[in-house]
């Protein structure tokens, strides 16, 4: 039996609806119905954990107390290193950066690292100097909760925000690596009918950097009547989000750079067809099942308008294809492969 201290710290805060939050109670969940695990996720009286599992880790925030305990076996899961990757986009600040040297030296000492995908494995090996044998890939998957429900489900969620009949979804954050200002800009290219509907809480007027670029390309592209944003649509809304991703035309996924991305997957699971970047992580994630494309609003368009192209039937067995190719991510299958890594730490 091994005793894991499970910190659930980003199940209260903002990371709890996002992706961090959705890996962290699932992966929890997972873990706790394996017999040869016992997992608690606080510090309890006289506990003697041999394994401790950070599931989150920030860059620049000091989210790895390792002063904890150094009699246990350290294990924490790095999502991605974006940040790093673009620097001109994500600026530390003089405290940034001091902390982030704290951060990359306690990651450089604990006993294992976690991330999703091999795009991220090199880049925390690259940017974090950490040693290639500590760093293990395990793959996360779609939520379970977020399935295709029925056509009545679907029109009425569309008629609750008044979405017209076609469009096409992005659902996420407006970091600058989502590339969002050609995501707006591919309406051009696109038929007059086509909406985008952008789901996540940060669709609003804001004072920052990336809502200004994306106010601007409205502006430029002159599609501002075309774009339909849902901030009210949080990340637990499983029911409304499954409706979403199931009555869109397709999903766009048109990232600059991506450590997992997991709405690729909950839209092939909800059967709608999928247009994603061809780099990073996605190229793994979709496999041979999502439109590739390049990251700029043209290539995004014509992906875009071959899948409006499809017949019905082709249509259908792409989706049946890319559903199958999705349900071969599960989270039983991470806790499998994070269980393995744990018994490594053990010998």
């Amino acid at each position: 039996m091994i005793n894991v201290l499970f910190d659930t710290s980003p199940l209260k805060n903002d990371h709890a609806i996002r992706g961090v939050g959705v890996y962290t109670r699932q992966l929890e969940t997972e873990l706790r119905k394996m017999d040869q695990l016992n997992v608690f996720d606080d510090v309890r009286k006289n506990a003697k954990p041999d394994i401790v599992h950070y599931p989150f880790f920030d860059l620049f925030f000091s989210t790895l107390p390792i002063r904890l305990t150094r009699k246990s076996k350290i294990v924490v899961t790095v999502h991605d290193v974006i940040p790093l990757l673009f620097p001109k986009y994500y600026k530390a600040g003089i405290k940034g950066r001091l902390r982030f040297f704290k951060q990359r030296t306690a990651l450089q000492r604990v006993d294992a690292v976690l991330t999703d995908s091999y795009a991220s494995q090199a880049d925390i090996i690259k940017y974090l100097k950490i040693k290639p044998e500590k760093v293990h890939v395990t793959y996360l998957a779609a939520n379970p909760e977020i399935v295709r429900p029925t056509l009545q489900c679907i029109a009425d969620t569309r008629k609750k925000y008044h979405i017209p009949k076609k469009y096409i979804l992005y659902v996420g954050d407006i970091n600058y690596n989502k590339n969002l200002p050609q995501l707006i800009k591919s309406l051009k290219f696109l038929p007059d009918e086509v909406t985008l509907v952008c789901v996540g809480k940060n669709f609003v007027e804001q004072k920052i950097p990336e809502w200004t670029r994306i106010e601007q390309q409205l502006a430029l592209s002159d599609v501002s009547d075309r774009v339909c944003f849902l901030p009210q649509v949080t990340g637990d809304a499983h029911k409304e989000l499954a409706a979403l991703y199931s009555g869109a035309a397709c999903y766009v996924q048109p990232s600059l750079y991506e450590g997992f991305g997991l709405p690729v997957l909950e839209a092939m699971q909800c059967k709608t067809p999928v247009v994603a970047s061809n780099n990073s992580s996605l190229i793994e994630v979709s496999g041979k099942h999502a439109v590739m494309v390049e990251a700029t609003a043209e290539s995004i368009a014509e992906g875009i308008k071959q899948i409006l192209s499809w017949s019905e039937l082709q249509c259908k067995e792409h989706v049946e294809k890319a559903f199958k190719w999705s349900q071969e991510f599960s989270w039983s299958k991470t806790a499998v492969q994070t269980f393995k890594v744990y018994q490594q730490l053990m010998k």
